[in-house]
C-alpha cells in the first residue's frame, strides 16, 4: 500500500529543515557537509511510483555526495512496488536492504497497561544529561558508529532539531538515573515518535509504553496528524508493543545502503 501522504509530507519537511536538498524528476537528493557519517541526511529519496534506473540517480547523486563528504551510499524508497529492478541492481552490487513498518496512531491513544499507570514521565530540558542520556542511547540501543556519527546526530539534535521543537520524554530510576527515552518532532501538521529506548536493565516495568503513551497524548492536544513512527517488521513483539497503544500498520518504507562506487 502508498504510504500516507501526511508521512511524506513530514520527511520532506525534515530535509528541507536539516540538509541541502536538490530536487529530481524522481525525487530528491539530500546531503549536508556538517554531518557526512549521518546516512539520512546524505541519500536519495526516491518519491515517485515509477521505475528509476541506478544511473539516473547516481547521476545526480553520486557528485553530491562527493562535495558534501559523504562515505554510504543510501537510497530512500517510498514506493518500494515500483522499484523492484532499483533494489535488485543495488543488492546486487552489496548493498544491504532494510524494511522499516510504518504505523500511526489514527485515534485516541490506547489505554496505559497496568505496569504503565504510575510511571512517570517528564520532559526533559536540553542540558548537559540529556545530551549523555541520548549518547549512550544512541550507542548501546540503536548501535550506532563509528563514534564520529554519534557526535554529529548529537550536534543534530542540539543544533537543527531541538531549535525545531523536536521533545524528549524519560522516565528515570529509583536512583534518578534516565533509563527510558522517546521523542516527539512536529513538522507540517504532523507528528512523529523517535529515538524510544529502554535500558535493558529496566526494561519490562511499562517505561517506554508510559512513554509513548505520552507523546501520543502530547501529539493530540498540538491538534497534528498521527503520530508516525517506524519500526522493524522483523521483531513481532516491538510490532505488537505499539499495537497494544493503538498504532495501526500503514505500509512499507524501504531504504538502501552500500558502499560508494569508484567514481
Amino acid at each position: 500500500m502508498p504510504l500516507p501522504e501526511p508521512l511524506h509530507r513530514f520527511w520532506v519537511s525534515l530535509d528541507e529543515l536539516v540538509a541541502d536538498v536538490l530536487p529530481t524528476p524522481w525525487g530528491a537528493v539530500v546531503t549536508d557537509a556538517r554531518f557526512p557519517d549521518v546516512w539520512d541526511t546524505n541519500y536519495a529519496r526516491l518519491d515517485v511510483a515509477t521505475e528509476v534506473s541506478v544511473a539516473t540517480i547516481e547521476a545526480d547523486l553520486l557528485p553530491a555526495l562527493l562535495r558534501a563528504g559523504g562515505r554510504v551510499e543510501h537510497v530512500v524508497s517510498f514506493h518500494h512496488e515500483a522499484h523492484g529492478e532499483l533494489l535488485a541492481e543495488l543488492s546486487a552490487r552489496g548493498h544491504r536492504i532494510s524494511w522499516d513498518l510504518a504505523m500511526v496512531l489514527d485515534g485516541t491513544p490506547g489505554r496505559p497497561g497496568a505496569s504503565e499507570e504510575d510511571v512517570a514521565v517528564e520532559e526533559l530540558p536540553s542540558d548537559d544529561e540529556l545530551w549523555t542520556a541520548a549518547a549512550g542511547s544512541m550507542r548501546d540501543s540503536f548501535g550506532i558508529e563509528p563514534a564520529a556519527a554519534v557526535e554529529q546526530l548529537l550536534t543534530l539534535e542540539r543544533t537543527v532539531l531541538g531549535p525545531a521543537g523536536k521533545r524528549w520524554f524519560a522516565v528515570r530510576d529509583a536512583g534518578g538515573r534516565i533509563v527510558s527515552l522517546g521523542t516527539l518532532l512536529v513538522l507540517a501538521g504532523t507528528g512523529y515518535v523517535d529515538n524510544v529506548a529502554t535500558d535493558p536493565a529496566a526494561r519490562e516495568r511499562g517505561y517506554a509504553g508510559a512513554i509513548v503513551t505520552k507523546i501520543a497524548r502530547e501529539n493530540r492536544d498540538a491538534g497534528a496528524a498521527g503520530p508516525f513512527l517506524l519500526t522493524d517488521p522483523g521483531s513481532p513483539a516491538v510490532v505488537r508493543f505499539y499495537e497494544r497503544r493503538g498504532f495501526s500498520s500503514v505500509g512499507f518504507l524501504v531504504s538502501t545502503k552500500g558502499p560508494m562506487p569508484d567514481v
